[in-house]
Order: structure tokens, then C-alpha cells, then sequence
């Protein structure tokens, strides 16, 4: 596979789809970033929301498979960042339908500098603004030795950009070891303080702490009112797609980036606990 960057990850995924003249429908997660799915929409993709899976947030994979017969594109979203190897799952695809063109989107993933191999066509890495490691920019790419890659020239807009970027490899090195420490910090603030009950597995809790609590509104309320910050994942865009609709409607996205103090984690940790009280309701969305 060959090494692309550009300044985001979308420009990539849209350089890709254009040099390689794909076109046809894209399966993909129904709870995705919207910037994606304007970039899909740019490049001409007709878009199919397949639910995600309640045992690893990932896109439903025998959704996938029940439909693999009649797409181009599968888009692969890590879920938080979910570091799980999903390779088996895309050869499946792939049996089903050797065509199909498999995009595995790690951007809320550690970056890599290295790609072991893998059925997948092209993968994702992002360092920019709120993701793992943020460089105020840039993406990283991995494309498969038979595809083309080329920068195509588009029409600036807050999707796309034509703005070149250079890929900095001691400075992502040198981020990357600080925001684990920094992370890992914040993170054993939330773990301790917090109900176990509440928490996501450890793998869902890289990009940032997330917790489920039918209490999330009365809570983001809270924070914000005491200048803390916390953030509400993205809710499903098909109404057919319950447990995606239902991991938005209890999430909560707790902050464990450069941008936030240990102090700031303490206290949104007595926040969140002074809502919850007594009374603790576990919404029903994974299990553990």
C-alpha cells in the first residue's frame, strides 16, 4: 500500500473515489460525521445506512453482508476509535462480493505510520482538529497498490480544501507518547470517580471517556453552565437504525484531550454524580 496525505482525511477519501472513477452506492454506518457525508455526496455516491451492532458500535456486519451483493463502497467507521482488527469481517465481504471497494476509517484511531496487510482498499488516519492526536490539520492515507490516487482540484468548502499538507513524522511521534500520558491521566480520573456501571468497555475509551446515562441533557446543561465541556455523538441519520438512535440518545462524549485539565475532569466528575444521585438507570445499548 502507498503512503497519501492531504490536510483532511475527506480530501483523501474524495481524491480516491475520483482518480478512481468509482461511482455506484456506499453502505455505511447510520451514525457518521456529517463532513463524510457531504464528501460522499460531492463525489456522486448514493448512500445506504446500514444500524450498528450493540457488541462492538460498528456498523451491523451481517447488515452489511445482506447487502454486499449490490454495493461498490463499504465505508468502515471505528466506533470511538475501536481499535479491534476487522480484517475477517471485510475478506467475508469481499467473498460475497470481490468488487467491492472497502474503506476502513480509523480517523478516531491512534495514527499509524505503518499498515499491516489487509483486505481493505483504503484506510483512514486523521490528525486534526478533536481527533487522538491533533497536528491542527492533516490525514494520513493508505491506498491499495492497484488503485490510483491523484489530488484533484475542487471548490474549496468547509468539506474539502485544496491545501496541501506535509506530514511531520517526529511531531507526530512526539504527540502521540503526550496524548497517551495525558489521556490515560484524565481517563483514570473518569474511571475512578465515576459508576462502573455506566462506563463503555476500555476499548470505547481512547478518542474520548464515554458513559450512557439517561440523565445526559440535564448533565450537559450542568457542565456547560460551569464552563466544562462534554459532547453528544452523532445521532443516527435513518430512523430505521434503533440502536444507533439509542447510543445517541444516552451517550456522553467526557473530554480527555490536550484542551482539558485534570482539575476540569474532577469536576465533571462530581457533577455528573451529583445528577445521577441515588437512582442510577443503565440504558441498555452494549453490552459489557
Amino acid at each position: 500500500m502507498k503512503l497519501v496525505t492531504a490536510y483532511r482525511a475527506n480530501k483523501i477519501l474524495y481524491n480516491f473515489i475520483k482518480a478512481n472513477h468509482i461511482s455506484g452506492t456506499v453502505v455505511l454506518p447510520a451514525n457518521i460525521c456529517e463532513s463524510v457525508i457531504q464528501t460522499l455526496r460531492n463525489a456522486g455516491l448514493y448512500l445506504q445506512f446500514v444500524d450498528i451492532q450493540p457488541d462492538n458500535l460498528c456498523i451491523n456486519q451481517d447488515g452489511v453482508l445482506r447487502v454486499a451483493k449490490n454495493i461498490q463502497m463499504l465505508l468502515f467507521v471505528h466506533t470511538y476509535g475501536v481499535e479491534d482488527d476487522f480484517y475477517e469481517f471485510f475478506a467475508k465481504v469481499k467473498e460475497v462480493n470481490p468488487n467491492i471497494i472497502i474503506v476502513d476509517d480509523k480517523c478516531l484511531c491512534m495514527p499509524d505510520l505503518y499498515v499491516d496487510e489487509t483486505p481493505a482498499d483504503l484506510v483512514l488516519y486523521s490528525t486534526g482538529a478533536k481527533k487522538m492526536v491533533n497536528l491542527c490539520g492533516g490525514s494520513i492515507g493508505y491506498v491499495a497498490d492497484q488503485w490510483k490516487y491523484d489530488e484533484i482540484e475542487v471548490e474549496p468548502n468547509e468539506y474539502l480544501t485544496n491545501e496541501m499538507w506535509l506530514l511531520d513524522t517526529k511531531q507526530l511521534y512526539l504527540k502521540m507518547d503526550a496524548m497517551i500520558a495525558h489521556k490515560e491521566k484524565l481517563n483514570a480520573v473518569y474511571r475512578n470517580m465515576l459508576p462502573f456501571a455506566i462506563q463503555l468497555p476500555d476499548a470505547y475509551q481512547h478518542w474520548r471517556f464515554n458513559i450512557l446515562t439517561d440523565k445526559k441533557n440535564e448533565i450537559l446543561k450542568a457542565l456547560f453552565a460551569e464552563g466544562l465541556f462534554a459532547s453528544s455523538h452523532y445521532m443516527s441519520l435513518s430512523n430505521d437504525c434503533m440502536i444507533a438512535q439509542n447510543l445517541h440518545k444516552y451517550v456522553l462524549n467526557l473530554f480527555n484531550d490536550q484542551y482539558y485539565r485534570e482539575e476540569q475532569a474532577i469536576r465533571t466528575c462530581e457533577i455528573i454524580n451529583s445528577i445521577l444521585g441515588e437512582s442510577l438507570l443503565i440504558p441498555t445499548v452494549t453490552r459489557r
